[in-house]
């Protein structure tokens, strides 16, 4: 399977899957498989904790097509509110490399990226110990236990980004 990343409007992922879902489907015969990956996040409000659902990189979607079928780029163009489809260095329209690597961590995960569960003491490391943190590639950058938050880099289209993604059960590690 192949991975690719569509730059759209901030706002219009859910419409613009639905319509290249059904335009690849009705020209082309061909199911493709759109994800525009959320995080549920923990939020206090009115001193009670929520799960919200958040944009995980906001204006991105992942198009996921078997390694027979050619990318469909005549039907991607005609959508207004899709912008441009990413390219690697040598040109080439599917992903590669560390933008594979997390392309494939959001379809592995259907695309929500729920809290994960970690372990830590006061000045050592993060431990994860369940959920989608835990087979990230992805550096954690700094622990928010008041916020139930943890920052994380990781490599994406050639760039370090930062995302913040929340934790849950933080526990005192005894080692």
């Amino acid at each position: 399977m192949k991975s690719y990343c569509l730059y759209c409007k901030t706002g219009s992922e859910k419409k613009l899957a639905y319509l290249i879902k059904k335009s690849v489907e009705d020209v082309l015969n061909e199911d493709i498989q759109i994800m525009y990956p959320v995080r549920i996040m923990n939020q206090k409000k009115q001193g009670k904790w929520k799960k919200v659902e958040q944009p995980l990189i906001p204006g991105y979607m992942f198009l996921y097509l078997e390694d027979d079928i050619p990318f469909p780029l005549f039907l991607i163009k005609n959508e207004r509110n899709a912008y441009k489809i990413l390219r690697n260095n040598d040109y080439t329209l599917a992903l590669k490399g560390s933008d594979e690597d997390y392309a494939r961590w959001v379809y592995n995960h259907q695309g929500t990226i729920r809290p994960s569960k970690v372990l830590f003491k006061e000045g050592k490391l993060v431990r994860v110990i369940d959920g989608p943190l835990c087979d990230l590639n992805g550096k954690i950058v700094k622990v928010d236990r008041h916020h139930k938050r943890v920052h994380v880099m990781f490599q994406f289209g050639g760039k370090e980004r930062i995302i913040n993604l929340s934790i849950e059960d933080i526990e005192m590690d005894s080692q």
